[in-house]
């Protein structure tokens, strides 16, 4: 996307947000949104009642249709999910939003009370930490103060929870990233540090490893996923050209990613209750799509 055409989108992104966000305002004061903490988790599933929260990445983006359009959903990464769980459960639910970057502090409060209020036996985030880190922040300091109120959101939650690390988006600069929203390498160090040594503390929390699949991916080298390996070469498309948000077919690497990280929550966790092979859960998300053909993409084959 040519920078030109970025900023009428984000022109109309924020229109559109401080509408939305007046409404959802108003639904957090008057009290018609559930108080989470008269959530009482019960069930012993993980997958019987799944929740995403998050941003473009979670909600499904693509730069041929900034603002949504009959191909967006092709890029929910819910719907991945979904194709790839065997085992019986509703259906995903997917409250990422793709204008989480104008206010990830209000967004991010409200899509967890949201969340916690449909009794979730697991919730998503794989972005959601993202823009708490990226965007807004004069200092290091300043992003780091933001990045720790994400993770003090996120602790509302008692469920297993699964949330992605910090990726250097810096190849995505003037594509999709202004430059003052890039935060340092210092500071997405830092930021990822402060996110284990939380999930350490949090045993209901597993993190994926966002910024390998987004570093391996953009530098087309191989990419592992338990007993699944896409082999040098045949990465690079798993991320779409604007080298920020994933592919369809990189939403079934993810997919597969983080079902395989929330069995680290289990105990006794079953890999037979989702599908071990991402070229089938794109397969069967396609399925959901009328616009979908019958071919698979070269590196799934």
């Amino acid at each position: 996307m040519r920078s030109t055409s970025l900023f009428r989108w984000l022109v109309a992104a924020s229109l559109i947000f401080r509408a939305c966000v007046g409404t959802a305002s108003e639904a957090l004061a008057t009290g018609t949104i559930v108080s989470s903490n008269s959530v009482n988790i019960t069930e012993a599933s993980p997958w019987q009642r799944i929740v995403m929260i998050g941003a473009s990445a979670t909600a499904g983006f693509t730069a041929s249709e900034p603002l949504g359009g009959t191909n967006t959903p092709r890029f929910a990464l819910s719907r991945y999910v979904d194709s790839a769980l065997k085992a019986t459960h509703e259906p995903v639910q997917n409250f990422g939003n793709a204008f989480f970057f104008l206010q990830p502090e209000l967004l991010g409060q409200q899509q967890v009370t949201r969340a916690l209020t449909n009794r979730p036996t697991l919730i998503i985030g794989l972005d959601f930490p993202f823009w708490f880190c990226y965007g807004e922040g004069e200092t290091d300091e300043d992003r780091l103060a933001r990045f720790d109120h994400g993770l003090k959101l996120l602790e509302k939650i008692q469920c297993p929870l699964v949330i992605g690390d910090i990726p250097d988006a810096s190849a995505a600069v003037n594509k999709m990233l202004r430059p003052d929203q890039m935060p340092s390498l210092k500071a997405i160090a830092a930021a990822n540090q402060r996110l284990k040594a939380w999930a350490t503390e949090h045993k209901q929390v597993a993190v994926v490893e966002l910024s390998g699949f987004m570093r391996r991916a953009l530098a087309n080298q191989e990419i592992a996923i338990r007993d699944y390996t896409l082999p040098d070469g045949q990465t690079r498309m798993l991320l779409q050209n604007d080298t920020l948000h994933p592919s369809p077919p990189g939403c079934a690497v993810l997919a597969l990613a983080v079902l395989d990280a929330c069995q680290t929550t289990r105990p006794k966790g079953n890999v037979d209750e989702f599908l071990g092979d991402p070229k089938e859960i794109f397969r069967q998300a396609t399925k959901a799509f009328s616009s979908a053909t019958n071919s698979t993409p070269a590196a799934l084959k």
